[in-house]
């Protein structure tokens, strides 16, 4: 059950990866055009997903796991492989197949992941401070 408590924060986060990926989109588009809007919107997906396979994998591990120790740390090796692939996956994606701007989507991903960082940042420092 504790894990499942865990879920909240991470929804809240990926509610402000979706704004902030509103904003990059509104901020690209009228600063570069259409084309980098759409790199750095690719890039911003690529951290939101990784964000839901959080989630999913927390879900699953409470389904599953339980108190289960062993069974709880091969769940989070499979969560960070997955991350792992799913970012090379996508980037060799937007970049090769799709032509994608390396740098916007590079800061797309980046801007994004940085609301994990910071919701993460903030949880702890409200539980400590």
């Amino acid at each position: 059950m504790e894990q499942l408590t865990r879920l909240q924060p991470l929804k809240n986060i990926v509610w402000s990866q979706v704004l902030m990926l509103v904003l990059i989109m509104i901020f690209a588009t009228w600063s570069k055009g259409i084309g980098i809007a759409f790199s750095a919107v690719f890039g911003s997906c690529v951290a939101i997903v990784n964000t839901l396979l959080m989630v999913w994998h927390i879900h699953r591990a409470a389904e599953t796991a339980k108190a289960d120790a062993e069974k709880n740390l091969s769940r989070a090796y499979r969560c960070v492989a997955e991350r792992w692939l799913n970012t090379i996956v996508m980037f060799a994606t937007g970049i090769v197949l799709l032509e994608l701007d390396i740098t916007a989507l590079m800061v797309g991903c980046a801007a994004t992941q940085l609301m994990l960082f910071m919701g993460n940042t903030n949880r702890a420092l409200n539980r400590h401070g």
